[in-house]
């Protein structure tokens, strides 16, 4: 192997454990916060960083074959559905909480 394949294959490999630990942070911090929201939000910002230095660690690794265009499609699908799922929950999280504090005013 010459020197920039070890170079690529370094860089790859310490995009793609950045991302597992950004990961397992986030599901830390979903057993360690209190609320449901705080935990949904850690889960999302994690989601996000994490797919994003997997991604780029496997296109690093992967570059010029068609297995790296396929990724490149996949990253912007996992982002704006990994988003939209958070803000939908927390959207239902928090018209339910606003209906128990109407009803705990009316007894």
């Amino acid at each position: 192997m010459s020197f920039w394949e070890w170079v690529r294959l370094t860089t790859g490999c310490l995009m793609i454990a950045g991302g597992l630990f950004v990961f397992i942070t986030a599901v830390i911090g979903n057993y360690r916060f209190p609320e449901a929201l705080m935990r949904m939000h850690a889960a999302a910002l994690g989601d996000t960083l994490g797919i994003l230095l997997i991604a780029a660690g496997i296109l690093v690794l992967c570059f010029a074959t068609e297995f790296a265009v396929k990724v490149i499609l996949i990253i912007p699908l996992m982002w704006a559905s990994g988003s939209a799922c958070s803000h939908m929950i927390a959207r239902m999280m928090m018209n339910e909480k606003q209906q128990g504090e109407r009803k705990a005013r009316k007894k």
